[in-house]
């Protein structure tokens, strides 16, 4: 073979290797991350350490391994901590509350009755959802990418007095509420006389009789909590406690697309599984308290006093006006068909 022709058949050989090699190993293009993801309040095992984990688990999967996760639980702090770390970037991802402390607007999520069950959180809260929505605009200004919102729950009220369902029931029933002035309102509005403590003081406080009951938790945490001071759980459905999956914006933009689609699909997933979790959990502790002598009232089971409920408790959203601003909360009136002044 002459010189020439060899020359042009090593380049021609070497030309196709390098694009073989470039089309085969599209990982190595991508990148490789490793990721810190964190998850407050509840330890292994949780549904919420689950979650976490299969999402780690799926999107080191569908990358070849090219994203790993380093997961921790709480014992990196409280969930006002996780929200601080991971606006500076010292931890990359979240499954947690997210903090007021940073925005006012996020007691939105304390709002009474923005939805009353399971099919209205899913269409609300679920990827694509009016709320969600809202808190992708807003995580971008604590520095966060939102990726979707995990419901913990439906909320109710525990007592020792009597199962009160109506205002009229409710007179003279001093329980502890979350100090936050929305919560005051509205459980004012269903007949209670609100107590603002801490939560650490709730079990003092209902064993010395300062209050005969608690509000601002659902099925779980009542179960939790209170099983053995209250006699009663009405499950007034009065908000629904929600979580966010958020990530760093910075490490978010550092990714490339097709990785940013792997880890919002794995969230997702997660997203929607836990609408139907959160709604067989509160079904399952609901029964829990009920095998352990507690009596139980769903205010879903009349629902004509739920939209009762519903309507007045509502009229507090103007409290939320003062936090959130008018301009948002006329937002949400409108997605839920309240009349917008």
């Amino acid at each position: 073979m002459k010189p020439q022709k060899i020359t042009v058949t090593v380049i021609g050989i070497l030309l196709v290797a390098f694009i073989m090699s470039v089309m085969a190993t599209p990982a190595i293009a991508a990148g490789k991350h490793k990721l810190r993801i964190a998850q407050t309040l509840y330890p292994a095992p949780s549904a919420h350490m689950n979650a976490v984990e299969a999402i780690a688990a799926e999107v080191n999967k569908k990358s070849n391994g090219r994203i790993k996760f380093r997961i921790y639980g709480p014992e990196l702090g409280d969930w006002a901590e996780l929200n601080e770390m991971v606006n500076r970037g010292d931890i990359d991802m979240m499954l947690s509350p997210m903090s007021a402390s940073y925005d006012a607007r996020w007691n939105v999520t304390f709002a009474p009755y923005i939805v009353t069950d399971y099919k209205e959180a899913k269409a609300v809260f679920g990827p694509g959802g009016f709320m969600d929505k809202i808190f992708q605009t807003w995580a971008k200004d604590v520095n966060m990418q939102w990726l979707g919102t995990w419901i913990q729950g439906f909320a109710g009220v525990s007592l020792s007095a009597r199962p009160a369902t109506t205002a009229a029931e409710a007179k003279g029933i001093k329980i502890r509420t979350p100090p936050i002035a929305a919560f005051e309102c509205y459980w004012k509005k269903l007949g209670f006389t609100p107590s603002l403590i801490p939560y650490s003081e709730v079990p003092t406080a209902i064993s010395t009789g300062v209050v005969d009951g608690q509000a601002g938790g659902g099925p779980f945490q009542t179960y939790s909590c209170c099983r053995d001071l209250n006699k009663f759980f009405v499950y007034y459905r009065d908000y629904v406690e929600v979580w966010g999956f958020t990530i760093n914006l910075d490490r978010w933009n550092d990714l490339d697309a097709e990785d940013q689609k792997l880890i919002q699909d794995a969230v997702s997933t997660q997203v929607l599984k836990r609408v139907e979790g959160a709604e067989a959990e509160d079904q399952e502790y609901l029964k829990k308290l009920a095998d352990h002598g507690l009596t139980v009232v769903d205010l879903g089971d009349t629902p004509e006093r739920l939209m009762e409920a519903r309507d007045e408790c509502r009229e507090c959203w103007t409290e939320l006006d003062k936090l959130i601003g008018k301009e948002w909360m006329d937002q949400i009136r409108k997605e839920v068909g309240l009349k917008v002044e």
